[in-house]
Formats: structure tokens, C-alpha cells, sequence
């Protein structure tokens, strides 16, 4: 892989594009990109890996009290990218939110409607007060999205949804619909609905299929030298599955993970060789293949990523 694919495969990712990677096993730097309108490199007839790439999911919150702060900083701990609406200035004072939020001031169901979301985000809706809550939902419902959820009573859900239906909100939308939103686990402050609602996020997420990079990993592929460390296979008990990235600097130092431990600080040696050397590499952790005590095993590429020239 070079430094113009790399690049290729951040403004996709940054555009909600979600591409299938191909990379062969006996040649690591023969790699195929195919996305929606086009593909970029080859991989010949060797053995591939493939596996469906996309960004972070994006996950919108409406309003920005302390239970929309608490989802926001639980969310984006687990890998979410952040975005908070609010129509009081007060509420998005620095601090009260992850510092890489992005945070928008304005009428609510206008900043929905221009906000150029993905296809694919998740939305929240906890504004201060019902009717606010209900003018972002019904907006909500009218957009491409992978979740939706409120903040609400349950003896209030079936009034709900029926105003929804006779406001002509999609039906299909209104049956997916989370309301109250979160996993039902008796939460009560601010943090432990934020919780309950981070857990829903993640499970909801993990249905999607693909895997999604990282943010420290997605922002550093336009940044090269680095090389890019692919999980391909694991076997047993491992804490990360095929498709989990990290890139690892000319330093040693490391972004995104394969799963910590002696498997990583394995990769990390192996990936300063491979930029050493300049070649690309397939690499398994124990050698001997044997699941240890530690954990399963685990097969990864290796591919150097420089300048191009």
C-alpha cells in the first residue's frame, strides 16, 4: 500500500463510504479497495483477505444536559464520533463535552435537516423538554439512520408511537424506533442512563457487520511514514477479530490496537523491521500457533506506508 492509497481509503472512510479491503496473504502489499464508485489497486489470484472497512460511527445527540453529556463521554470512550446540537449557548461551554465533539448551536430539527450526516449515524434525542424531544424525532425519522432513540417515560411509548404514525412518519422507521432509549438495567443518574444507553449503542453497532477504524487511526492514514498492521485471522480467545488496525511510527509509538499484550509488543518489533526493510510481511503470534494462557492466536500483515515518491 502507498501513501496515495492510503490517502484513497481516509476521504472514503471521511465521506461515510464503507469499502471492502482485499489483501493477499502470500504478497501483503498487493491490495484491492472497491467501493461504490470505483476500486484502486489489484490482488491477482492469490489468497485474499477481505473485510468491509468504515469510519467510526457517527452518533448525533440533541440537546446537552447532563444526561447528553454523560452518553457523550461514554460513547465516545468506545469509539464513537461525537456530535452535539443545542440551542443554548450555555450548555456548550468548554469542558462539558470530549474535547473532539462537534458541537453545533441553532434551531434543532435545522440543524438535523443541514447537518449532512452519514447514512449510517445513530441519533440520541434528549432535549429539556417534550415537545423540543418530539420535533427532533419526527425529524430524525425522515433521515437515513442505523438508531434512534429518546429519552422518555415507558408508559408513554404507545401514545408515542402513534402520533408518529399519524404524522406520517415512516412506519418502518417508527418499528425500529428505541423508546425509552437504553438497555433496561434500572438506571437512574445521569451516568448510569448514559451507560445504559452506551451499551445499547454497541449493541446495536456490533449487528452492522465490517469494522470500524478508529479515529487516531483513521486521522493518521494521510500521515505517513507509518506501517499499517491488519488483523487477518485469530484463533481461540483473542481480545480483537480480523479486520482490527493499528499504525506504528518510525518510533515505535502506536495508534489504534490489535489487542495489547505480547501480541501487540510482538507486532510492534516485527512492524519497525518491516519499515526497516521496506517489506511487507504476514506474521503469527505465537509462532508455534499454539494458544497460550495469555490468549488465542492471532495472524496479522504488516505493510510499510511511506511518502510517496
Amino acid at each position: 500500500m502507498n501513501a496515495t492509497m492510503a490517502a484513497e481509503l481516509s476521504a472514503l472512510l471521511a465521506r461515510g463510504e464503507s469499502p471492502l479491503w482485499e489483501q493477499s496473504l502470500t504478497n501483503p502489499e498487493r491490495i484491492r479497495l472497491t467501493w461504490s464508485g470505483g476500486a484502486l489497486g489489484e490482488t491477482g489470484d492469490d489468497p485474499c483477505f477481505s473485510h468491509v472497512l468504515c469510519a467510526p460511527s457517527r452518533l448525533v445527540i440533541c440537546g446537552g444536559g447532563h444526561v447528553a453529556q454523560a452518553l457523550a463521554a461514554a460513547a465516545s470512550a468506545v469509539g464513537f464520533a461525537i456530535t452535539v446540537l443545542e440551542d443554548r449557548p450555555e450548555m456548550l461551554e468548554e469542558g462539558s463535552f470530549p474535547a473532539d465533539a462537534d458541537l453545533r448551536l441553532g434551531d434543532l430539527p435545522t440543524l438535523l435537516r443541514e447537518g449532512d450526516f452519514p447514512p449510517n449515524a445513530f441519533y440520541a434525542v434528549m432535549t429539556r423538554s417534550h415537545g423540543e424531544n418530539r420535533r427532533c424525532l419526527r425529524t430524525v425519522l425522515d433521515l437515513p439512520h442505523c438508531y434512534a432513540g429518546m429519552l422518555g417515560s415507558r408508559q408513554n411509548k404507545a401514545e408515542l408511537r402513534r402520533w408518529l404514525i399519524e404524522d406520517g412518519a415512516p412506519p418502518e422507521a417508527v418499528a425500529r424506533l428505541h423508546h425509552p432509549i437504553g438497555l433496561s438495567i434500572g438506571a437512574e443518574t445521569p451516568a448510569e442512563i448514559g451507560a445504559a444507553v452506551t451499551a445499547e449503542l454497541i449493541q446495536c453497532r456490533s449487528t452492522l457487520g465490517g469494522s470500524a477504524l478508529e479515529q487516531t487511526v483513521l486521522e493518521g492514514l494521510s500521515e505517513p511514514p507509518y506501517a499499517w498492521v491488519m488483523l487477518v485471522k485469530t484463533k481461540g480467545i483473542t481480545p480483537r477479530k480480523p479486520g482490527a488496525c493499528m499504525l506504528v511510527r518510525p518510533d515505535g509509538s502506536a495508534v489504534g490496537t490489535i489487542g495489547g499484550g505480547a501480541r501487540e509488543a510482538a507486532a510492534i518489533r516485527q512492524a519497525l523491521e518491516v519499515l526497516r526493510s521496506g517489506r511487507a510481511g504476514c506474521f503469527t503470534f505465537p509462532e508455534n500457533e499454539a494458544p497460550s494462557s495469555c490468549g488465542g492466536v492471532v495472524t496479522y500483515t504488516i505493510v510499510p506506508v511511506k511518502e510517496d515518491v
